[in-house]
């Protein structure tokens, strides 16, 4: 009995001493945080100024942006998080966090989501106050920040549309099995002629931000699951960090911002890639361009390319 005693305590000790040996390991592996996924949280870029007041294009973004970012790669429900104070994806791993302002796609196709963590929804238990307001307004008629306007927080919409495919109003539209923004282009949809009935289907089912440039080029359009003309949607989102930004979604195709140009074509343009146009501004700011203090910029997700267009006119 007393040998087995003694072999317990030895046994003991040596554990106690392993878990510490363990943890010490693990707290100088290179200055690495992991968290319980295995996820290697980065140092965070300082914020820079020169983000407000410009017009930022977004195009392209998709889950594949985040290729390259340490950690466990994607998987296609995860939302794709993105960064409007730092023009940036973020990588799932961040999404508690303040990181990210806006939350798209996911398991929710088009959904949009905006980032606060005292709300349940993506970024719930994190630091974040953000959320956003959907406004039926056109993004160049949003001169100011409205005095009164309802933030969901976090929030949650997509499809502008009533019914088991729609939550309401949205700032895209989905024509469903035909095409009621250009019902010209499906009126051979079960045409026997099989060339003219593909054709036809490559032009149903599609996915329309409801941008300024769409309501442009088809005036008349009409929403099938609303009474009325389609009208132009713009989002102020309210950043998780407090400041504020007026955005507009122009499309969701890869390279295709024209919406004369989408139809569903997977090869030559995939669906699931967002684009859009914001401008930012600080948390004691009102006015969305007032004074726009710098040129615009383009940012290709997809090609990791960032353009500043030098030579506008400020």
């Amino acid at each position: 009995m007393k040998y087995y005693q003694t072999n317990q305590k030895t046994r003991h000790r040596a554990s106690w001493m392993l878990g510490l040996l363990g943890i010490a390991g693990m707290l100088n592996s290179c200055g690495e945080i992991y968290d319980l996924n295995a996820f290697v949280w980065e140092p965070e870029i300082p914020l820079n100024d020169s983000v407000f007041n410009r017009e930022i294009y977004v195009h392209n973004l998709a889950l594949d942006g985040v290729e390259g970012l340490t950690g466990q790669p994607p998987d296609y429900l995860d939302p794709i998080l993105f960064s409007l104070e730092r023009f940036s994806v973020v990588h799932p791993g961040y999404k508690i966090s303040d990181r990210w302002d806006l939350g798209m796609g996911g398991s929710f196709g088009v959904s949009i989501s905006g980032n606060n963590g005292s709300r349940r929804g993506l970024g719930y238990g994190s630091s974040s106050v953000g959320g956003y307001a959907l406004m039926d307004t056109a993004y160049s008629q949003v001169q100011d920040l409205p005095t009164s306007m309802t933030i969901m927080e976090p929030g949650l919409t997509s499809l502008d549309a009533q019914g088991a495919a729609g939550s309401g109003m949205g700032p895209f539209a989905y024509t469903f099995g035909g095409n009621f923004i250009r019902p010209d282009k499906v009126v051979n949809l079960g045409s026997q002629d099989p060339v003219l009935a593909h054709e036809a289907f490559m032009y149903s089912h599609l996915i329309y931000a409801l941008s300024e440039d769409l309501i442009k080029s088809f005036p008349t359009a009409q929403n099938a699951q609303r009474a009325g003309l389609l009208r132009p949607r713009t989002l102020i989102v309210r950043t998780a960090r407090g400041n504020f930004a007026k955005l507009e979604f122009l499309s969701y195709y890869k390279d295709t911002i024209d919406p004369k140009n989408m139809k569903r074509d997977q090869r030559n343009t995939p669906f699931g890639y967002f684009s859009f146009r914001y401008i930012l501004i600080k948390a004691d700011e009102v006015r969305f361009g007032f004074v726009k203090r710098r040129p615009s910029m383009t940012v290709d997700v997809s090609r990791k390319k960032t353009t500043v267009h030098y030579d506008e006119q400020i």
